[in-house]
């Protein structure tokens, strides 16, 4: 079951493999997270699509969190196993727990947003990708105790859809190769050194 739906666009939960590889595909600047609380994919609307081969994801019997059929897998006209999804997938967004230290362990982060290759032709459809954001923030709180939702962008970007979204720029980080943190901690990889503004809004 879809967590909001209209005719033309749908927000669903989904399983974490199939999100980690549909982020490789499709993120520019970060690999998949390490891992989530809830994943939501946007799809338009309501036709098989195929998305990508069944062999690059562990195959599940359930690929949503809601147990519905908007997400399967099934055989083309060659035979071969692919993920189909009811709908064009045109984005995703992930949240778990806070990159960054809080005190207050009710804070939760959007990890990752993207989109795929859909390019909007009206306003309603550009409405898309805040809808998303605002749509899996509503539907995370029913499931997790939140007192604040958190998500960086690189400050290069505008972060326009995450103000229709509901979330407000607090701040401006910048970071430089002496930075401390999560990217030098053991075994983790060194995180791109670019600025970042940061959106925030306080969980209803």
């Amino acid at each position: 079951m879809s967590v909001a739906e209209n005719k033309s666009m749908k927000v669903v939960p989904i399983k974490f493999a199939l999100a980690k590889q549909i982020y490789s595909w499709y993120h520019r600047t970060n690999k998949p997270p390490q891992g989530h609380k809830r994943t939501y994919v946007a799809m338009r609307g309501d036709d098989w699509c195929k998305c990508m081969p069944a062999d690059l994801v562990d195959c599940q019997d359930d690929w949503e969190d809601d147990s519905n059929d908007d997400v399967i897998i099934r055989h083309d006209d060659c035979g071969d196993a692919w993920v189909f999804t009811r709908g064009e997938i045109i984005g995703i967004c992930s949240i778990g727990r806070p990159v960054a230290r809080w005190n207050d362990k009710r804070v939760h982060e959007i990890t990752r947003i993207c989109f795929t290759d859909f390019q909007p032709t009206s306003n309603a459809e550009r409405k898309y990708f805040s809808k998303l954001v605002r749509e899996a923030m509503k539907d995370f709180v029913k499931h997790y105790d939140v007192s604040k939702f958190v998500t960086y962008i690189h400050d290069y970007q505008s972060g326009r859809y995450l103000e229709y979204a509901g979330l407000t720029k607090d701040q401006h980080k910048k970071y430089t190769a002496n930075n401390k943190g999560w990217s030098t901690r053991p075994n983790r990889a060194r995180s791109d050194l670019s600025g970042k503004f940061r959106f925030t809004k306080e969980a209803a």
